[in-house]
């Protein structure tokens, strides 16, 4: 008896999962410290339309997004916290989210000025300004060269009562580098303070990622921002769990004689005779090329393997130890079968990236299906 699924690939998204891990995180931030629940990337491929009415049952005060799109189906969906904006945004960005009350980062004098001139000083959102206190480099003030100094000077002069944040991205979480980070952040807020009107009670201070939480140490924040802790790719098991698996089914089954070569460029060649079952996903599905020949998936509760390169919707299994398998089974590439699982470990290294990249991936390509258990 297959699942009634009418797609031949899928995610599904366990919505228990997302509010579990939720409250988890919410238990181990720091004293005093709030979360801004990250739901980039459609959050993390789960749906943004599934996640945000869990932040907004269990009170969560402050959501991030990157683009126009998720904020506004944040707000869509009833959200009336704060949205922060987790990168810098063109000023015709900017314009188009005000209906939205996006809090904005601006971390260069050039970006302040283009936002003036686009917005006025009247249309000015609230503004973040992003630090990068020996950081990422990449979208914040450096405070350690006078340039950076009378920069921030001049942003905190043309923003005027806008300034609603001051924040930084860390770029390591290793414990001695986020030391050193959390205290060059610490240095250059006080910095700021003792040479501007700007006072601490007037600003949210905002730094820290997952990885930051799971590390222990405290950056002394009035807000971390976590993504991934939320749907299962950190944290310590059994807390936090997985709340997204990638399912298929089995398209075609077949037997094949000794010789036979399997897919593109013939790249496996069988040693003897074999049944071999087409599954309905490829790298159209987010299924990585680099899967082929080394890659697992789970059908009856049993570990098979994959064979050839993957194709953009297909890849071939072997399922002679299966006398019973048949077209429609579900296979799992990811996630758990009775007693077996493709866990997380097992497939960054074969692929050679992270949970993030691929939730994001999958959850994006392939239609969702949510679980309410």
């Amino acid at each position: 008896m297959t699942d009634p699924t009418p797609e031949s690939s899928w995610c599904e998204i366990s919505l228990p999962a997302i509010s579990r891990n939720l409250s988890h995180a919410l238990d181990r931030l720091p004293k005093d410290t709030q979360l801004c629940a990250v739901v980039k990337a459609d959050a993390y491929g789960h749906g943004i339309e599934n996640v945000v009415p869990l932040l907004i049952a269990q009170d969560v005060s402050y959501i991030g997004i990157a683009s126009n799109a998720e904020a506004r189906a944040v707000r869509d969906l009833g959200y009336s916290g704060r949205i922060l904006r987790l990168r810098m945004a063109t000023p015709q960005e900017v314009e188009n989210a005000l209906d939205c009350h996006v809090e904005e980062m601006v971390g260069s004098l050039t970006a302040m000025r283009s936002l003036l001139q686009t917005l006025g000083q009247a249309a000015l959102p609230r503004l973040h300004i992003s630090l990068n206190a020996d950081g990422m480099s990449r979208d914040g003030l450096e405070l350690s060269t006078a340039q950076g100094r009378d920069a921030c000077l001049k942003i905190l002069d043309l923003a005027q009562n806008r300034v609603a944040g001051l924040c930084t991205h860390f770029p390591s979480n290793l414990a001695a580098d986020l030391a050193a980070s959390i205290a060059r952040f610490q240095k250059d807020q006080s910095w700021i303070f003792d040479h501007s009107p700007l006072r601490r009670n007037d600003v949210l201070i905002h730094a820290g990622s997952t990885l930051t939480l799971c590390s222990g140490q405290d950056p002394k924040t009035d807000v971390m921002r976590c993504g991934a802790i939320l749907y299962g790719i950190a944290g310590l098991r059994p807390d936090f769990q997985s709340t997204l698996a990638l399912k298929s089914r089995v398209i075609s089954v077949g037997k094949y004689p000794k010789g036979s070569t399997i897919g593109y460029d013939r790249t496996t060649c069988l040693p003897q005779d074999k049944v071999l079952a087409s599954i309905a996903l490829g790298y159209a599905n987010g299924y990585c090329r680099q899967l082929s020949g080394c890659g697992e998936v789970l059908i009856h509760g049993q570990r098979l393997p994959v064979m050839g390169k993957i194709s953009m919707n297909t890849i071939v299994v072997d399922v002679t130890t299966l006398p019973d398998v048949a077209i429609g089974d579900e296979v799992v590439a990811f996630g758990q079968q009775g007693n077996q699982a493709i866990d997380a470990q097992g497939i960054e290294h074969l692929t050679g990236t992270i949970m993030a990249d691929l939730f994001s991936d999958w959850g994006q390509r392939n239609p969702r299906i949510v679980r309410q258990g």
